[in-house]
């Protein structure tokens, strides 16, 4: 089946009738490019508040080199809403100090958001599907648990994620209520989350099996779900895929470039579809003319999107909308 291309340009927030949820390119997503630390203070206009930064802050004990953050504090009396923010990289690549998260944290932090962001475990760190989800998971309990300690408001944590960030940050925010891949560090901190960003999402990973088995897009995927994929054989692809689970959806913000080559248009239109069908409260902004990996660069499309990502955030605190949350832990 072929799918329909959206016709119409600009912030639109509207769905496509095709069935098959599908994407190509989802391997590429975001390899990155790294940036300096940020400092540890802003020196911003006095209209921002100033933050502290704490580097390597381990959100699993016994503490190990990967699964830590960058832990960004504003610098006032709270308590805080709250970013678990979420690099790119294709499941294979990239850190919390991948140029778009890099630009996101300090900027969040100047207006009042405690902002974790995080490393997790990447393919060849061990972190295949679904231990990177279950990753997200735990640095989300660790930011519960810790909530008083630095001043965080446990019912509106947030998590926004790049490319397959945004895939790990709907995934972790969409399974909760299943109680699917869990926070195995913290398995008695119930977990909940106010609302979902991604840019540039990939949603659905069945595209896998219209690729040519010698393709590297092939290649990448299999390495990342392939011990999934076998354990499940008849739904591993979707139960590794946002588009899944959008009947326990959250409130989600999708930001993407029309011209994605890499996750197509359609990928955030058809998640916003099912969300809506599933009265889940989603927002879709398109950008014309505009690629993958837009907020790593310096230009008009990050100002869109940081834009429209201030603006959704505001809506979510000021909703008075209460978390998604777990039910009682299945027995």
């Amino acid at each position: 089946m072929m799918h329909h291309w959206p016709q119409r340009l600009g912030n639109v927030n509207f769905p496509l009738s095709s069935t098959t949820l599908s994407f190509v390119g989802i391997l590429l997503c975001l390899l990155g490019c790294f940036a300096p630390r940020a400092l540890a203070t802003n020196t911003a206009a006095s209209t921002k508040v100033q933050y502290k930064l704490l580097h390597r802050v381990s959100y699993v004990h016994p503490a190990d080199q990967i699964r830590n953050g960058q832990l960004y504090l504003p610098d006032s009396p709270g308590p805080h809403p709250a970013i678990l923010l979420i690099h790119g990289g294709g499941w294979a690549d990239g850190s919390n100090h991948n140029n778009g998260v890099n630009f996101l944290a300090p900027r969040l932090a100047m207006r009042g958001w405690v902002v974790f962001n995080i490393n997790y475990r990447l393919v060849r760190q061990g972190g295949a599907f679904p231990k990177d989800v279950e990753d997200v998971k735990n640095a989300l309990a660790w930011m519960i648990l810790h909530a008083k300690q630095y001043r965080i408001n446990p019912n509106a944590i947030i998590p926004v994620g790049l490319s397959a960030g945004a895939h790990l940050a709907l995934m972790a925010a969409y399974t909760i209520k299943a109680h699917r891949f869990p926070a195995t560090k913290y398995p008695h901190v119930p977990l909940h989350v106010k609302a979902a960003v991604g840019f540039y999402t990939p949603t659905d990973s069945s595209f896998v099996k219209w690729l040519p088995r010698k393709s590297w897009a092939y290649k990448i995927l299999t390495r990342y779900a392939g011990p999934w994929m076998k354990l499940h054989p008849r739904r591993g692809l979707m139960m590794a895929s946002p588009a899944f689970y959008a009947n326990d959806g959250v409130p989600t913000l999708l930001i993407q470039g029309l011209a994605d080559r890499l996750v197509p248009a359609f990928q955030a239109t058809e998640m916003a579809a099912a969300l809506k069908k599933s009265h889940v409260p989603e927002q879709v902004v398109m950008i014309p003319n505009i690629g993958h990996a837009f907020m790593s660069f310096p230009d008009k499309a990050r100002s869109v999107g940081f834009s429209a990502l201030l603006k959704f955030l505001h809506q979510q605190i000021a909703s008075g909308r209460k978390p998604v949350s777990a039910a009682a832990a299945v027995q």
